[in-house]
């Protein structure tokens, strides 16, 4: 892959526990912004869900960002997300091709973003 192919600023931000305490006595998650990284997105497909109440028909998109490992290399599925343009991507796995930590490919589902 080329350097140049990465047009696309992303950011990576990573659910963190504050000090603080809700209702029931819980540690309180806050998203806090780890990184910031220019990135190559692709367009990996969809599909529809069904089997849903009411028969309603999801649709779920995937997609790939490619980056420079050393940018972010520790990014864990159920600990970060990408924030792309206003929507929020859900991690579902990540790729070191070859072990070779020149670039990481980051498998993503598109999310509602609230």
């Amino acid at each position: 892959m080329n350097r140049g192919e990465l047009k696309h600023y992303i950011e990576i931000y990573e659910k963190q526990e504050t000090e603080e305490k809700d209702e029931l006595d819980e540690k309180i998650l806050d998203d806090v912004l780890v990184a910031s990284v220019l990135a190559k997105k692709e367009f990996k497909g969809g599909g529809l869900l069904s089997g849903r109440p009411a028969d309603s028909v999801l649709s779920k998109t995937t997609h790939k960002f490619t980056y420079v490992y050393n940018e972010f290399p520790n990014l864990v599925a159920k600990k970060h997300y990408i924030l792309h343009r206003g929507t929020k991507y859900e991690i579902l796995y990540t790729l070191n091709e070859g072990e070779s930590d020149e670039f990481l490919q980051v498998f993503v589902s598109e999310q509602e973003y609230k």
